[in-house]
């Protein structure tokens, strides 16, 4: 991920849980805020939680990877100076999920935000 950094405080992620927008996809709900405070401003922050309802750690961490491709793929068209927390739902098991479904899901949930420069 070339312009994109990981949200790793848990002060961060409840911030943007208390204070940024979001929509409920199928499977994930993604929570956006922009960045005020920042020097550099060609700078994305990306944080995924899963939850262990999910699945053992090696589904938890499929998913973690599987949002991660995803978003790196489409972090050439999405606005600079953003935090993106992508969250599961706790009812979304990892033996129902395939990359495709993450993919649409997570790409209609980044238009839905407007996330988009170019479309």
């Amino acid at each position: 991920m070339k312009y994109t950094l990981k949200i790793k405080s848990n002060k961060d992620f409840k911030y943007i849980f208390k204070r940024g927008k979001f929509i409920k996809g199928k499977y994930i709900n993604v929570y956006y805020m922009n960045n005020r405070n920042i020097s550099d401003k060609n700078v994305n922050f990306l944080g995924i939680c899963v939850s262990r309802k999910n699945g053992n750690s090696v589904g938890r961490n499929k998913l973690k990877r599987w949002s991660r491709e995803v978003y790196k793929e489409q972090e050439k068209y999405i606005k600079k100076n953003i935090s993106l927390i992508i969250l599961y739902k706790k009812e979304v098991k990892v033996d129902e999920l395939s990359y495709n479904l993450i993919k649409s899901d997570l790409i209609y949930c980044m238009k839905g935000l407007n996330l988009y420069e170019n479309f």
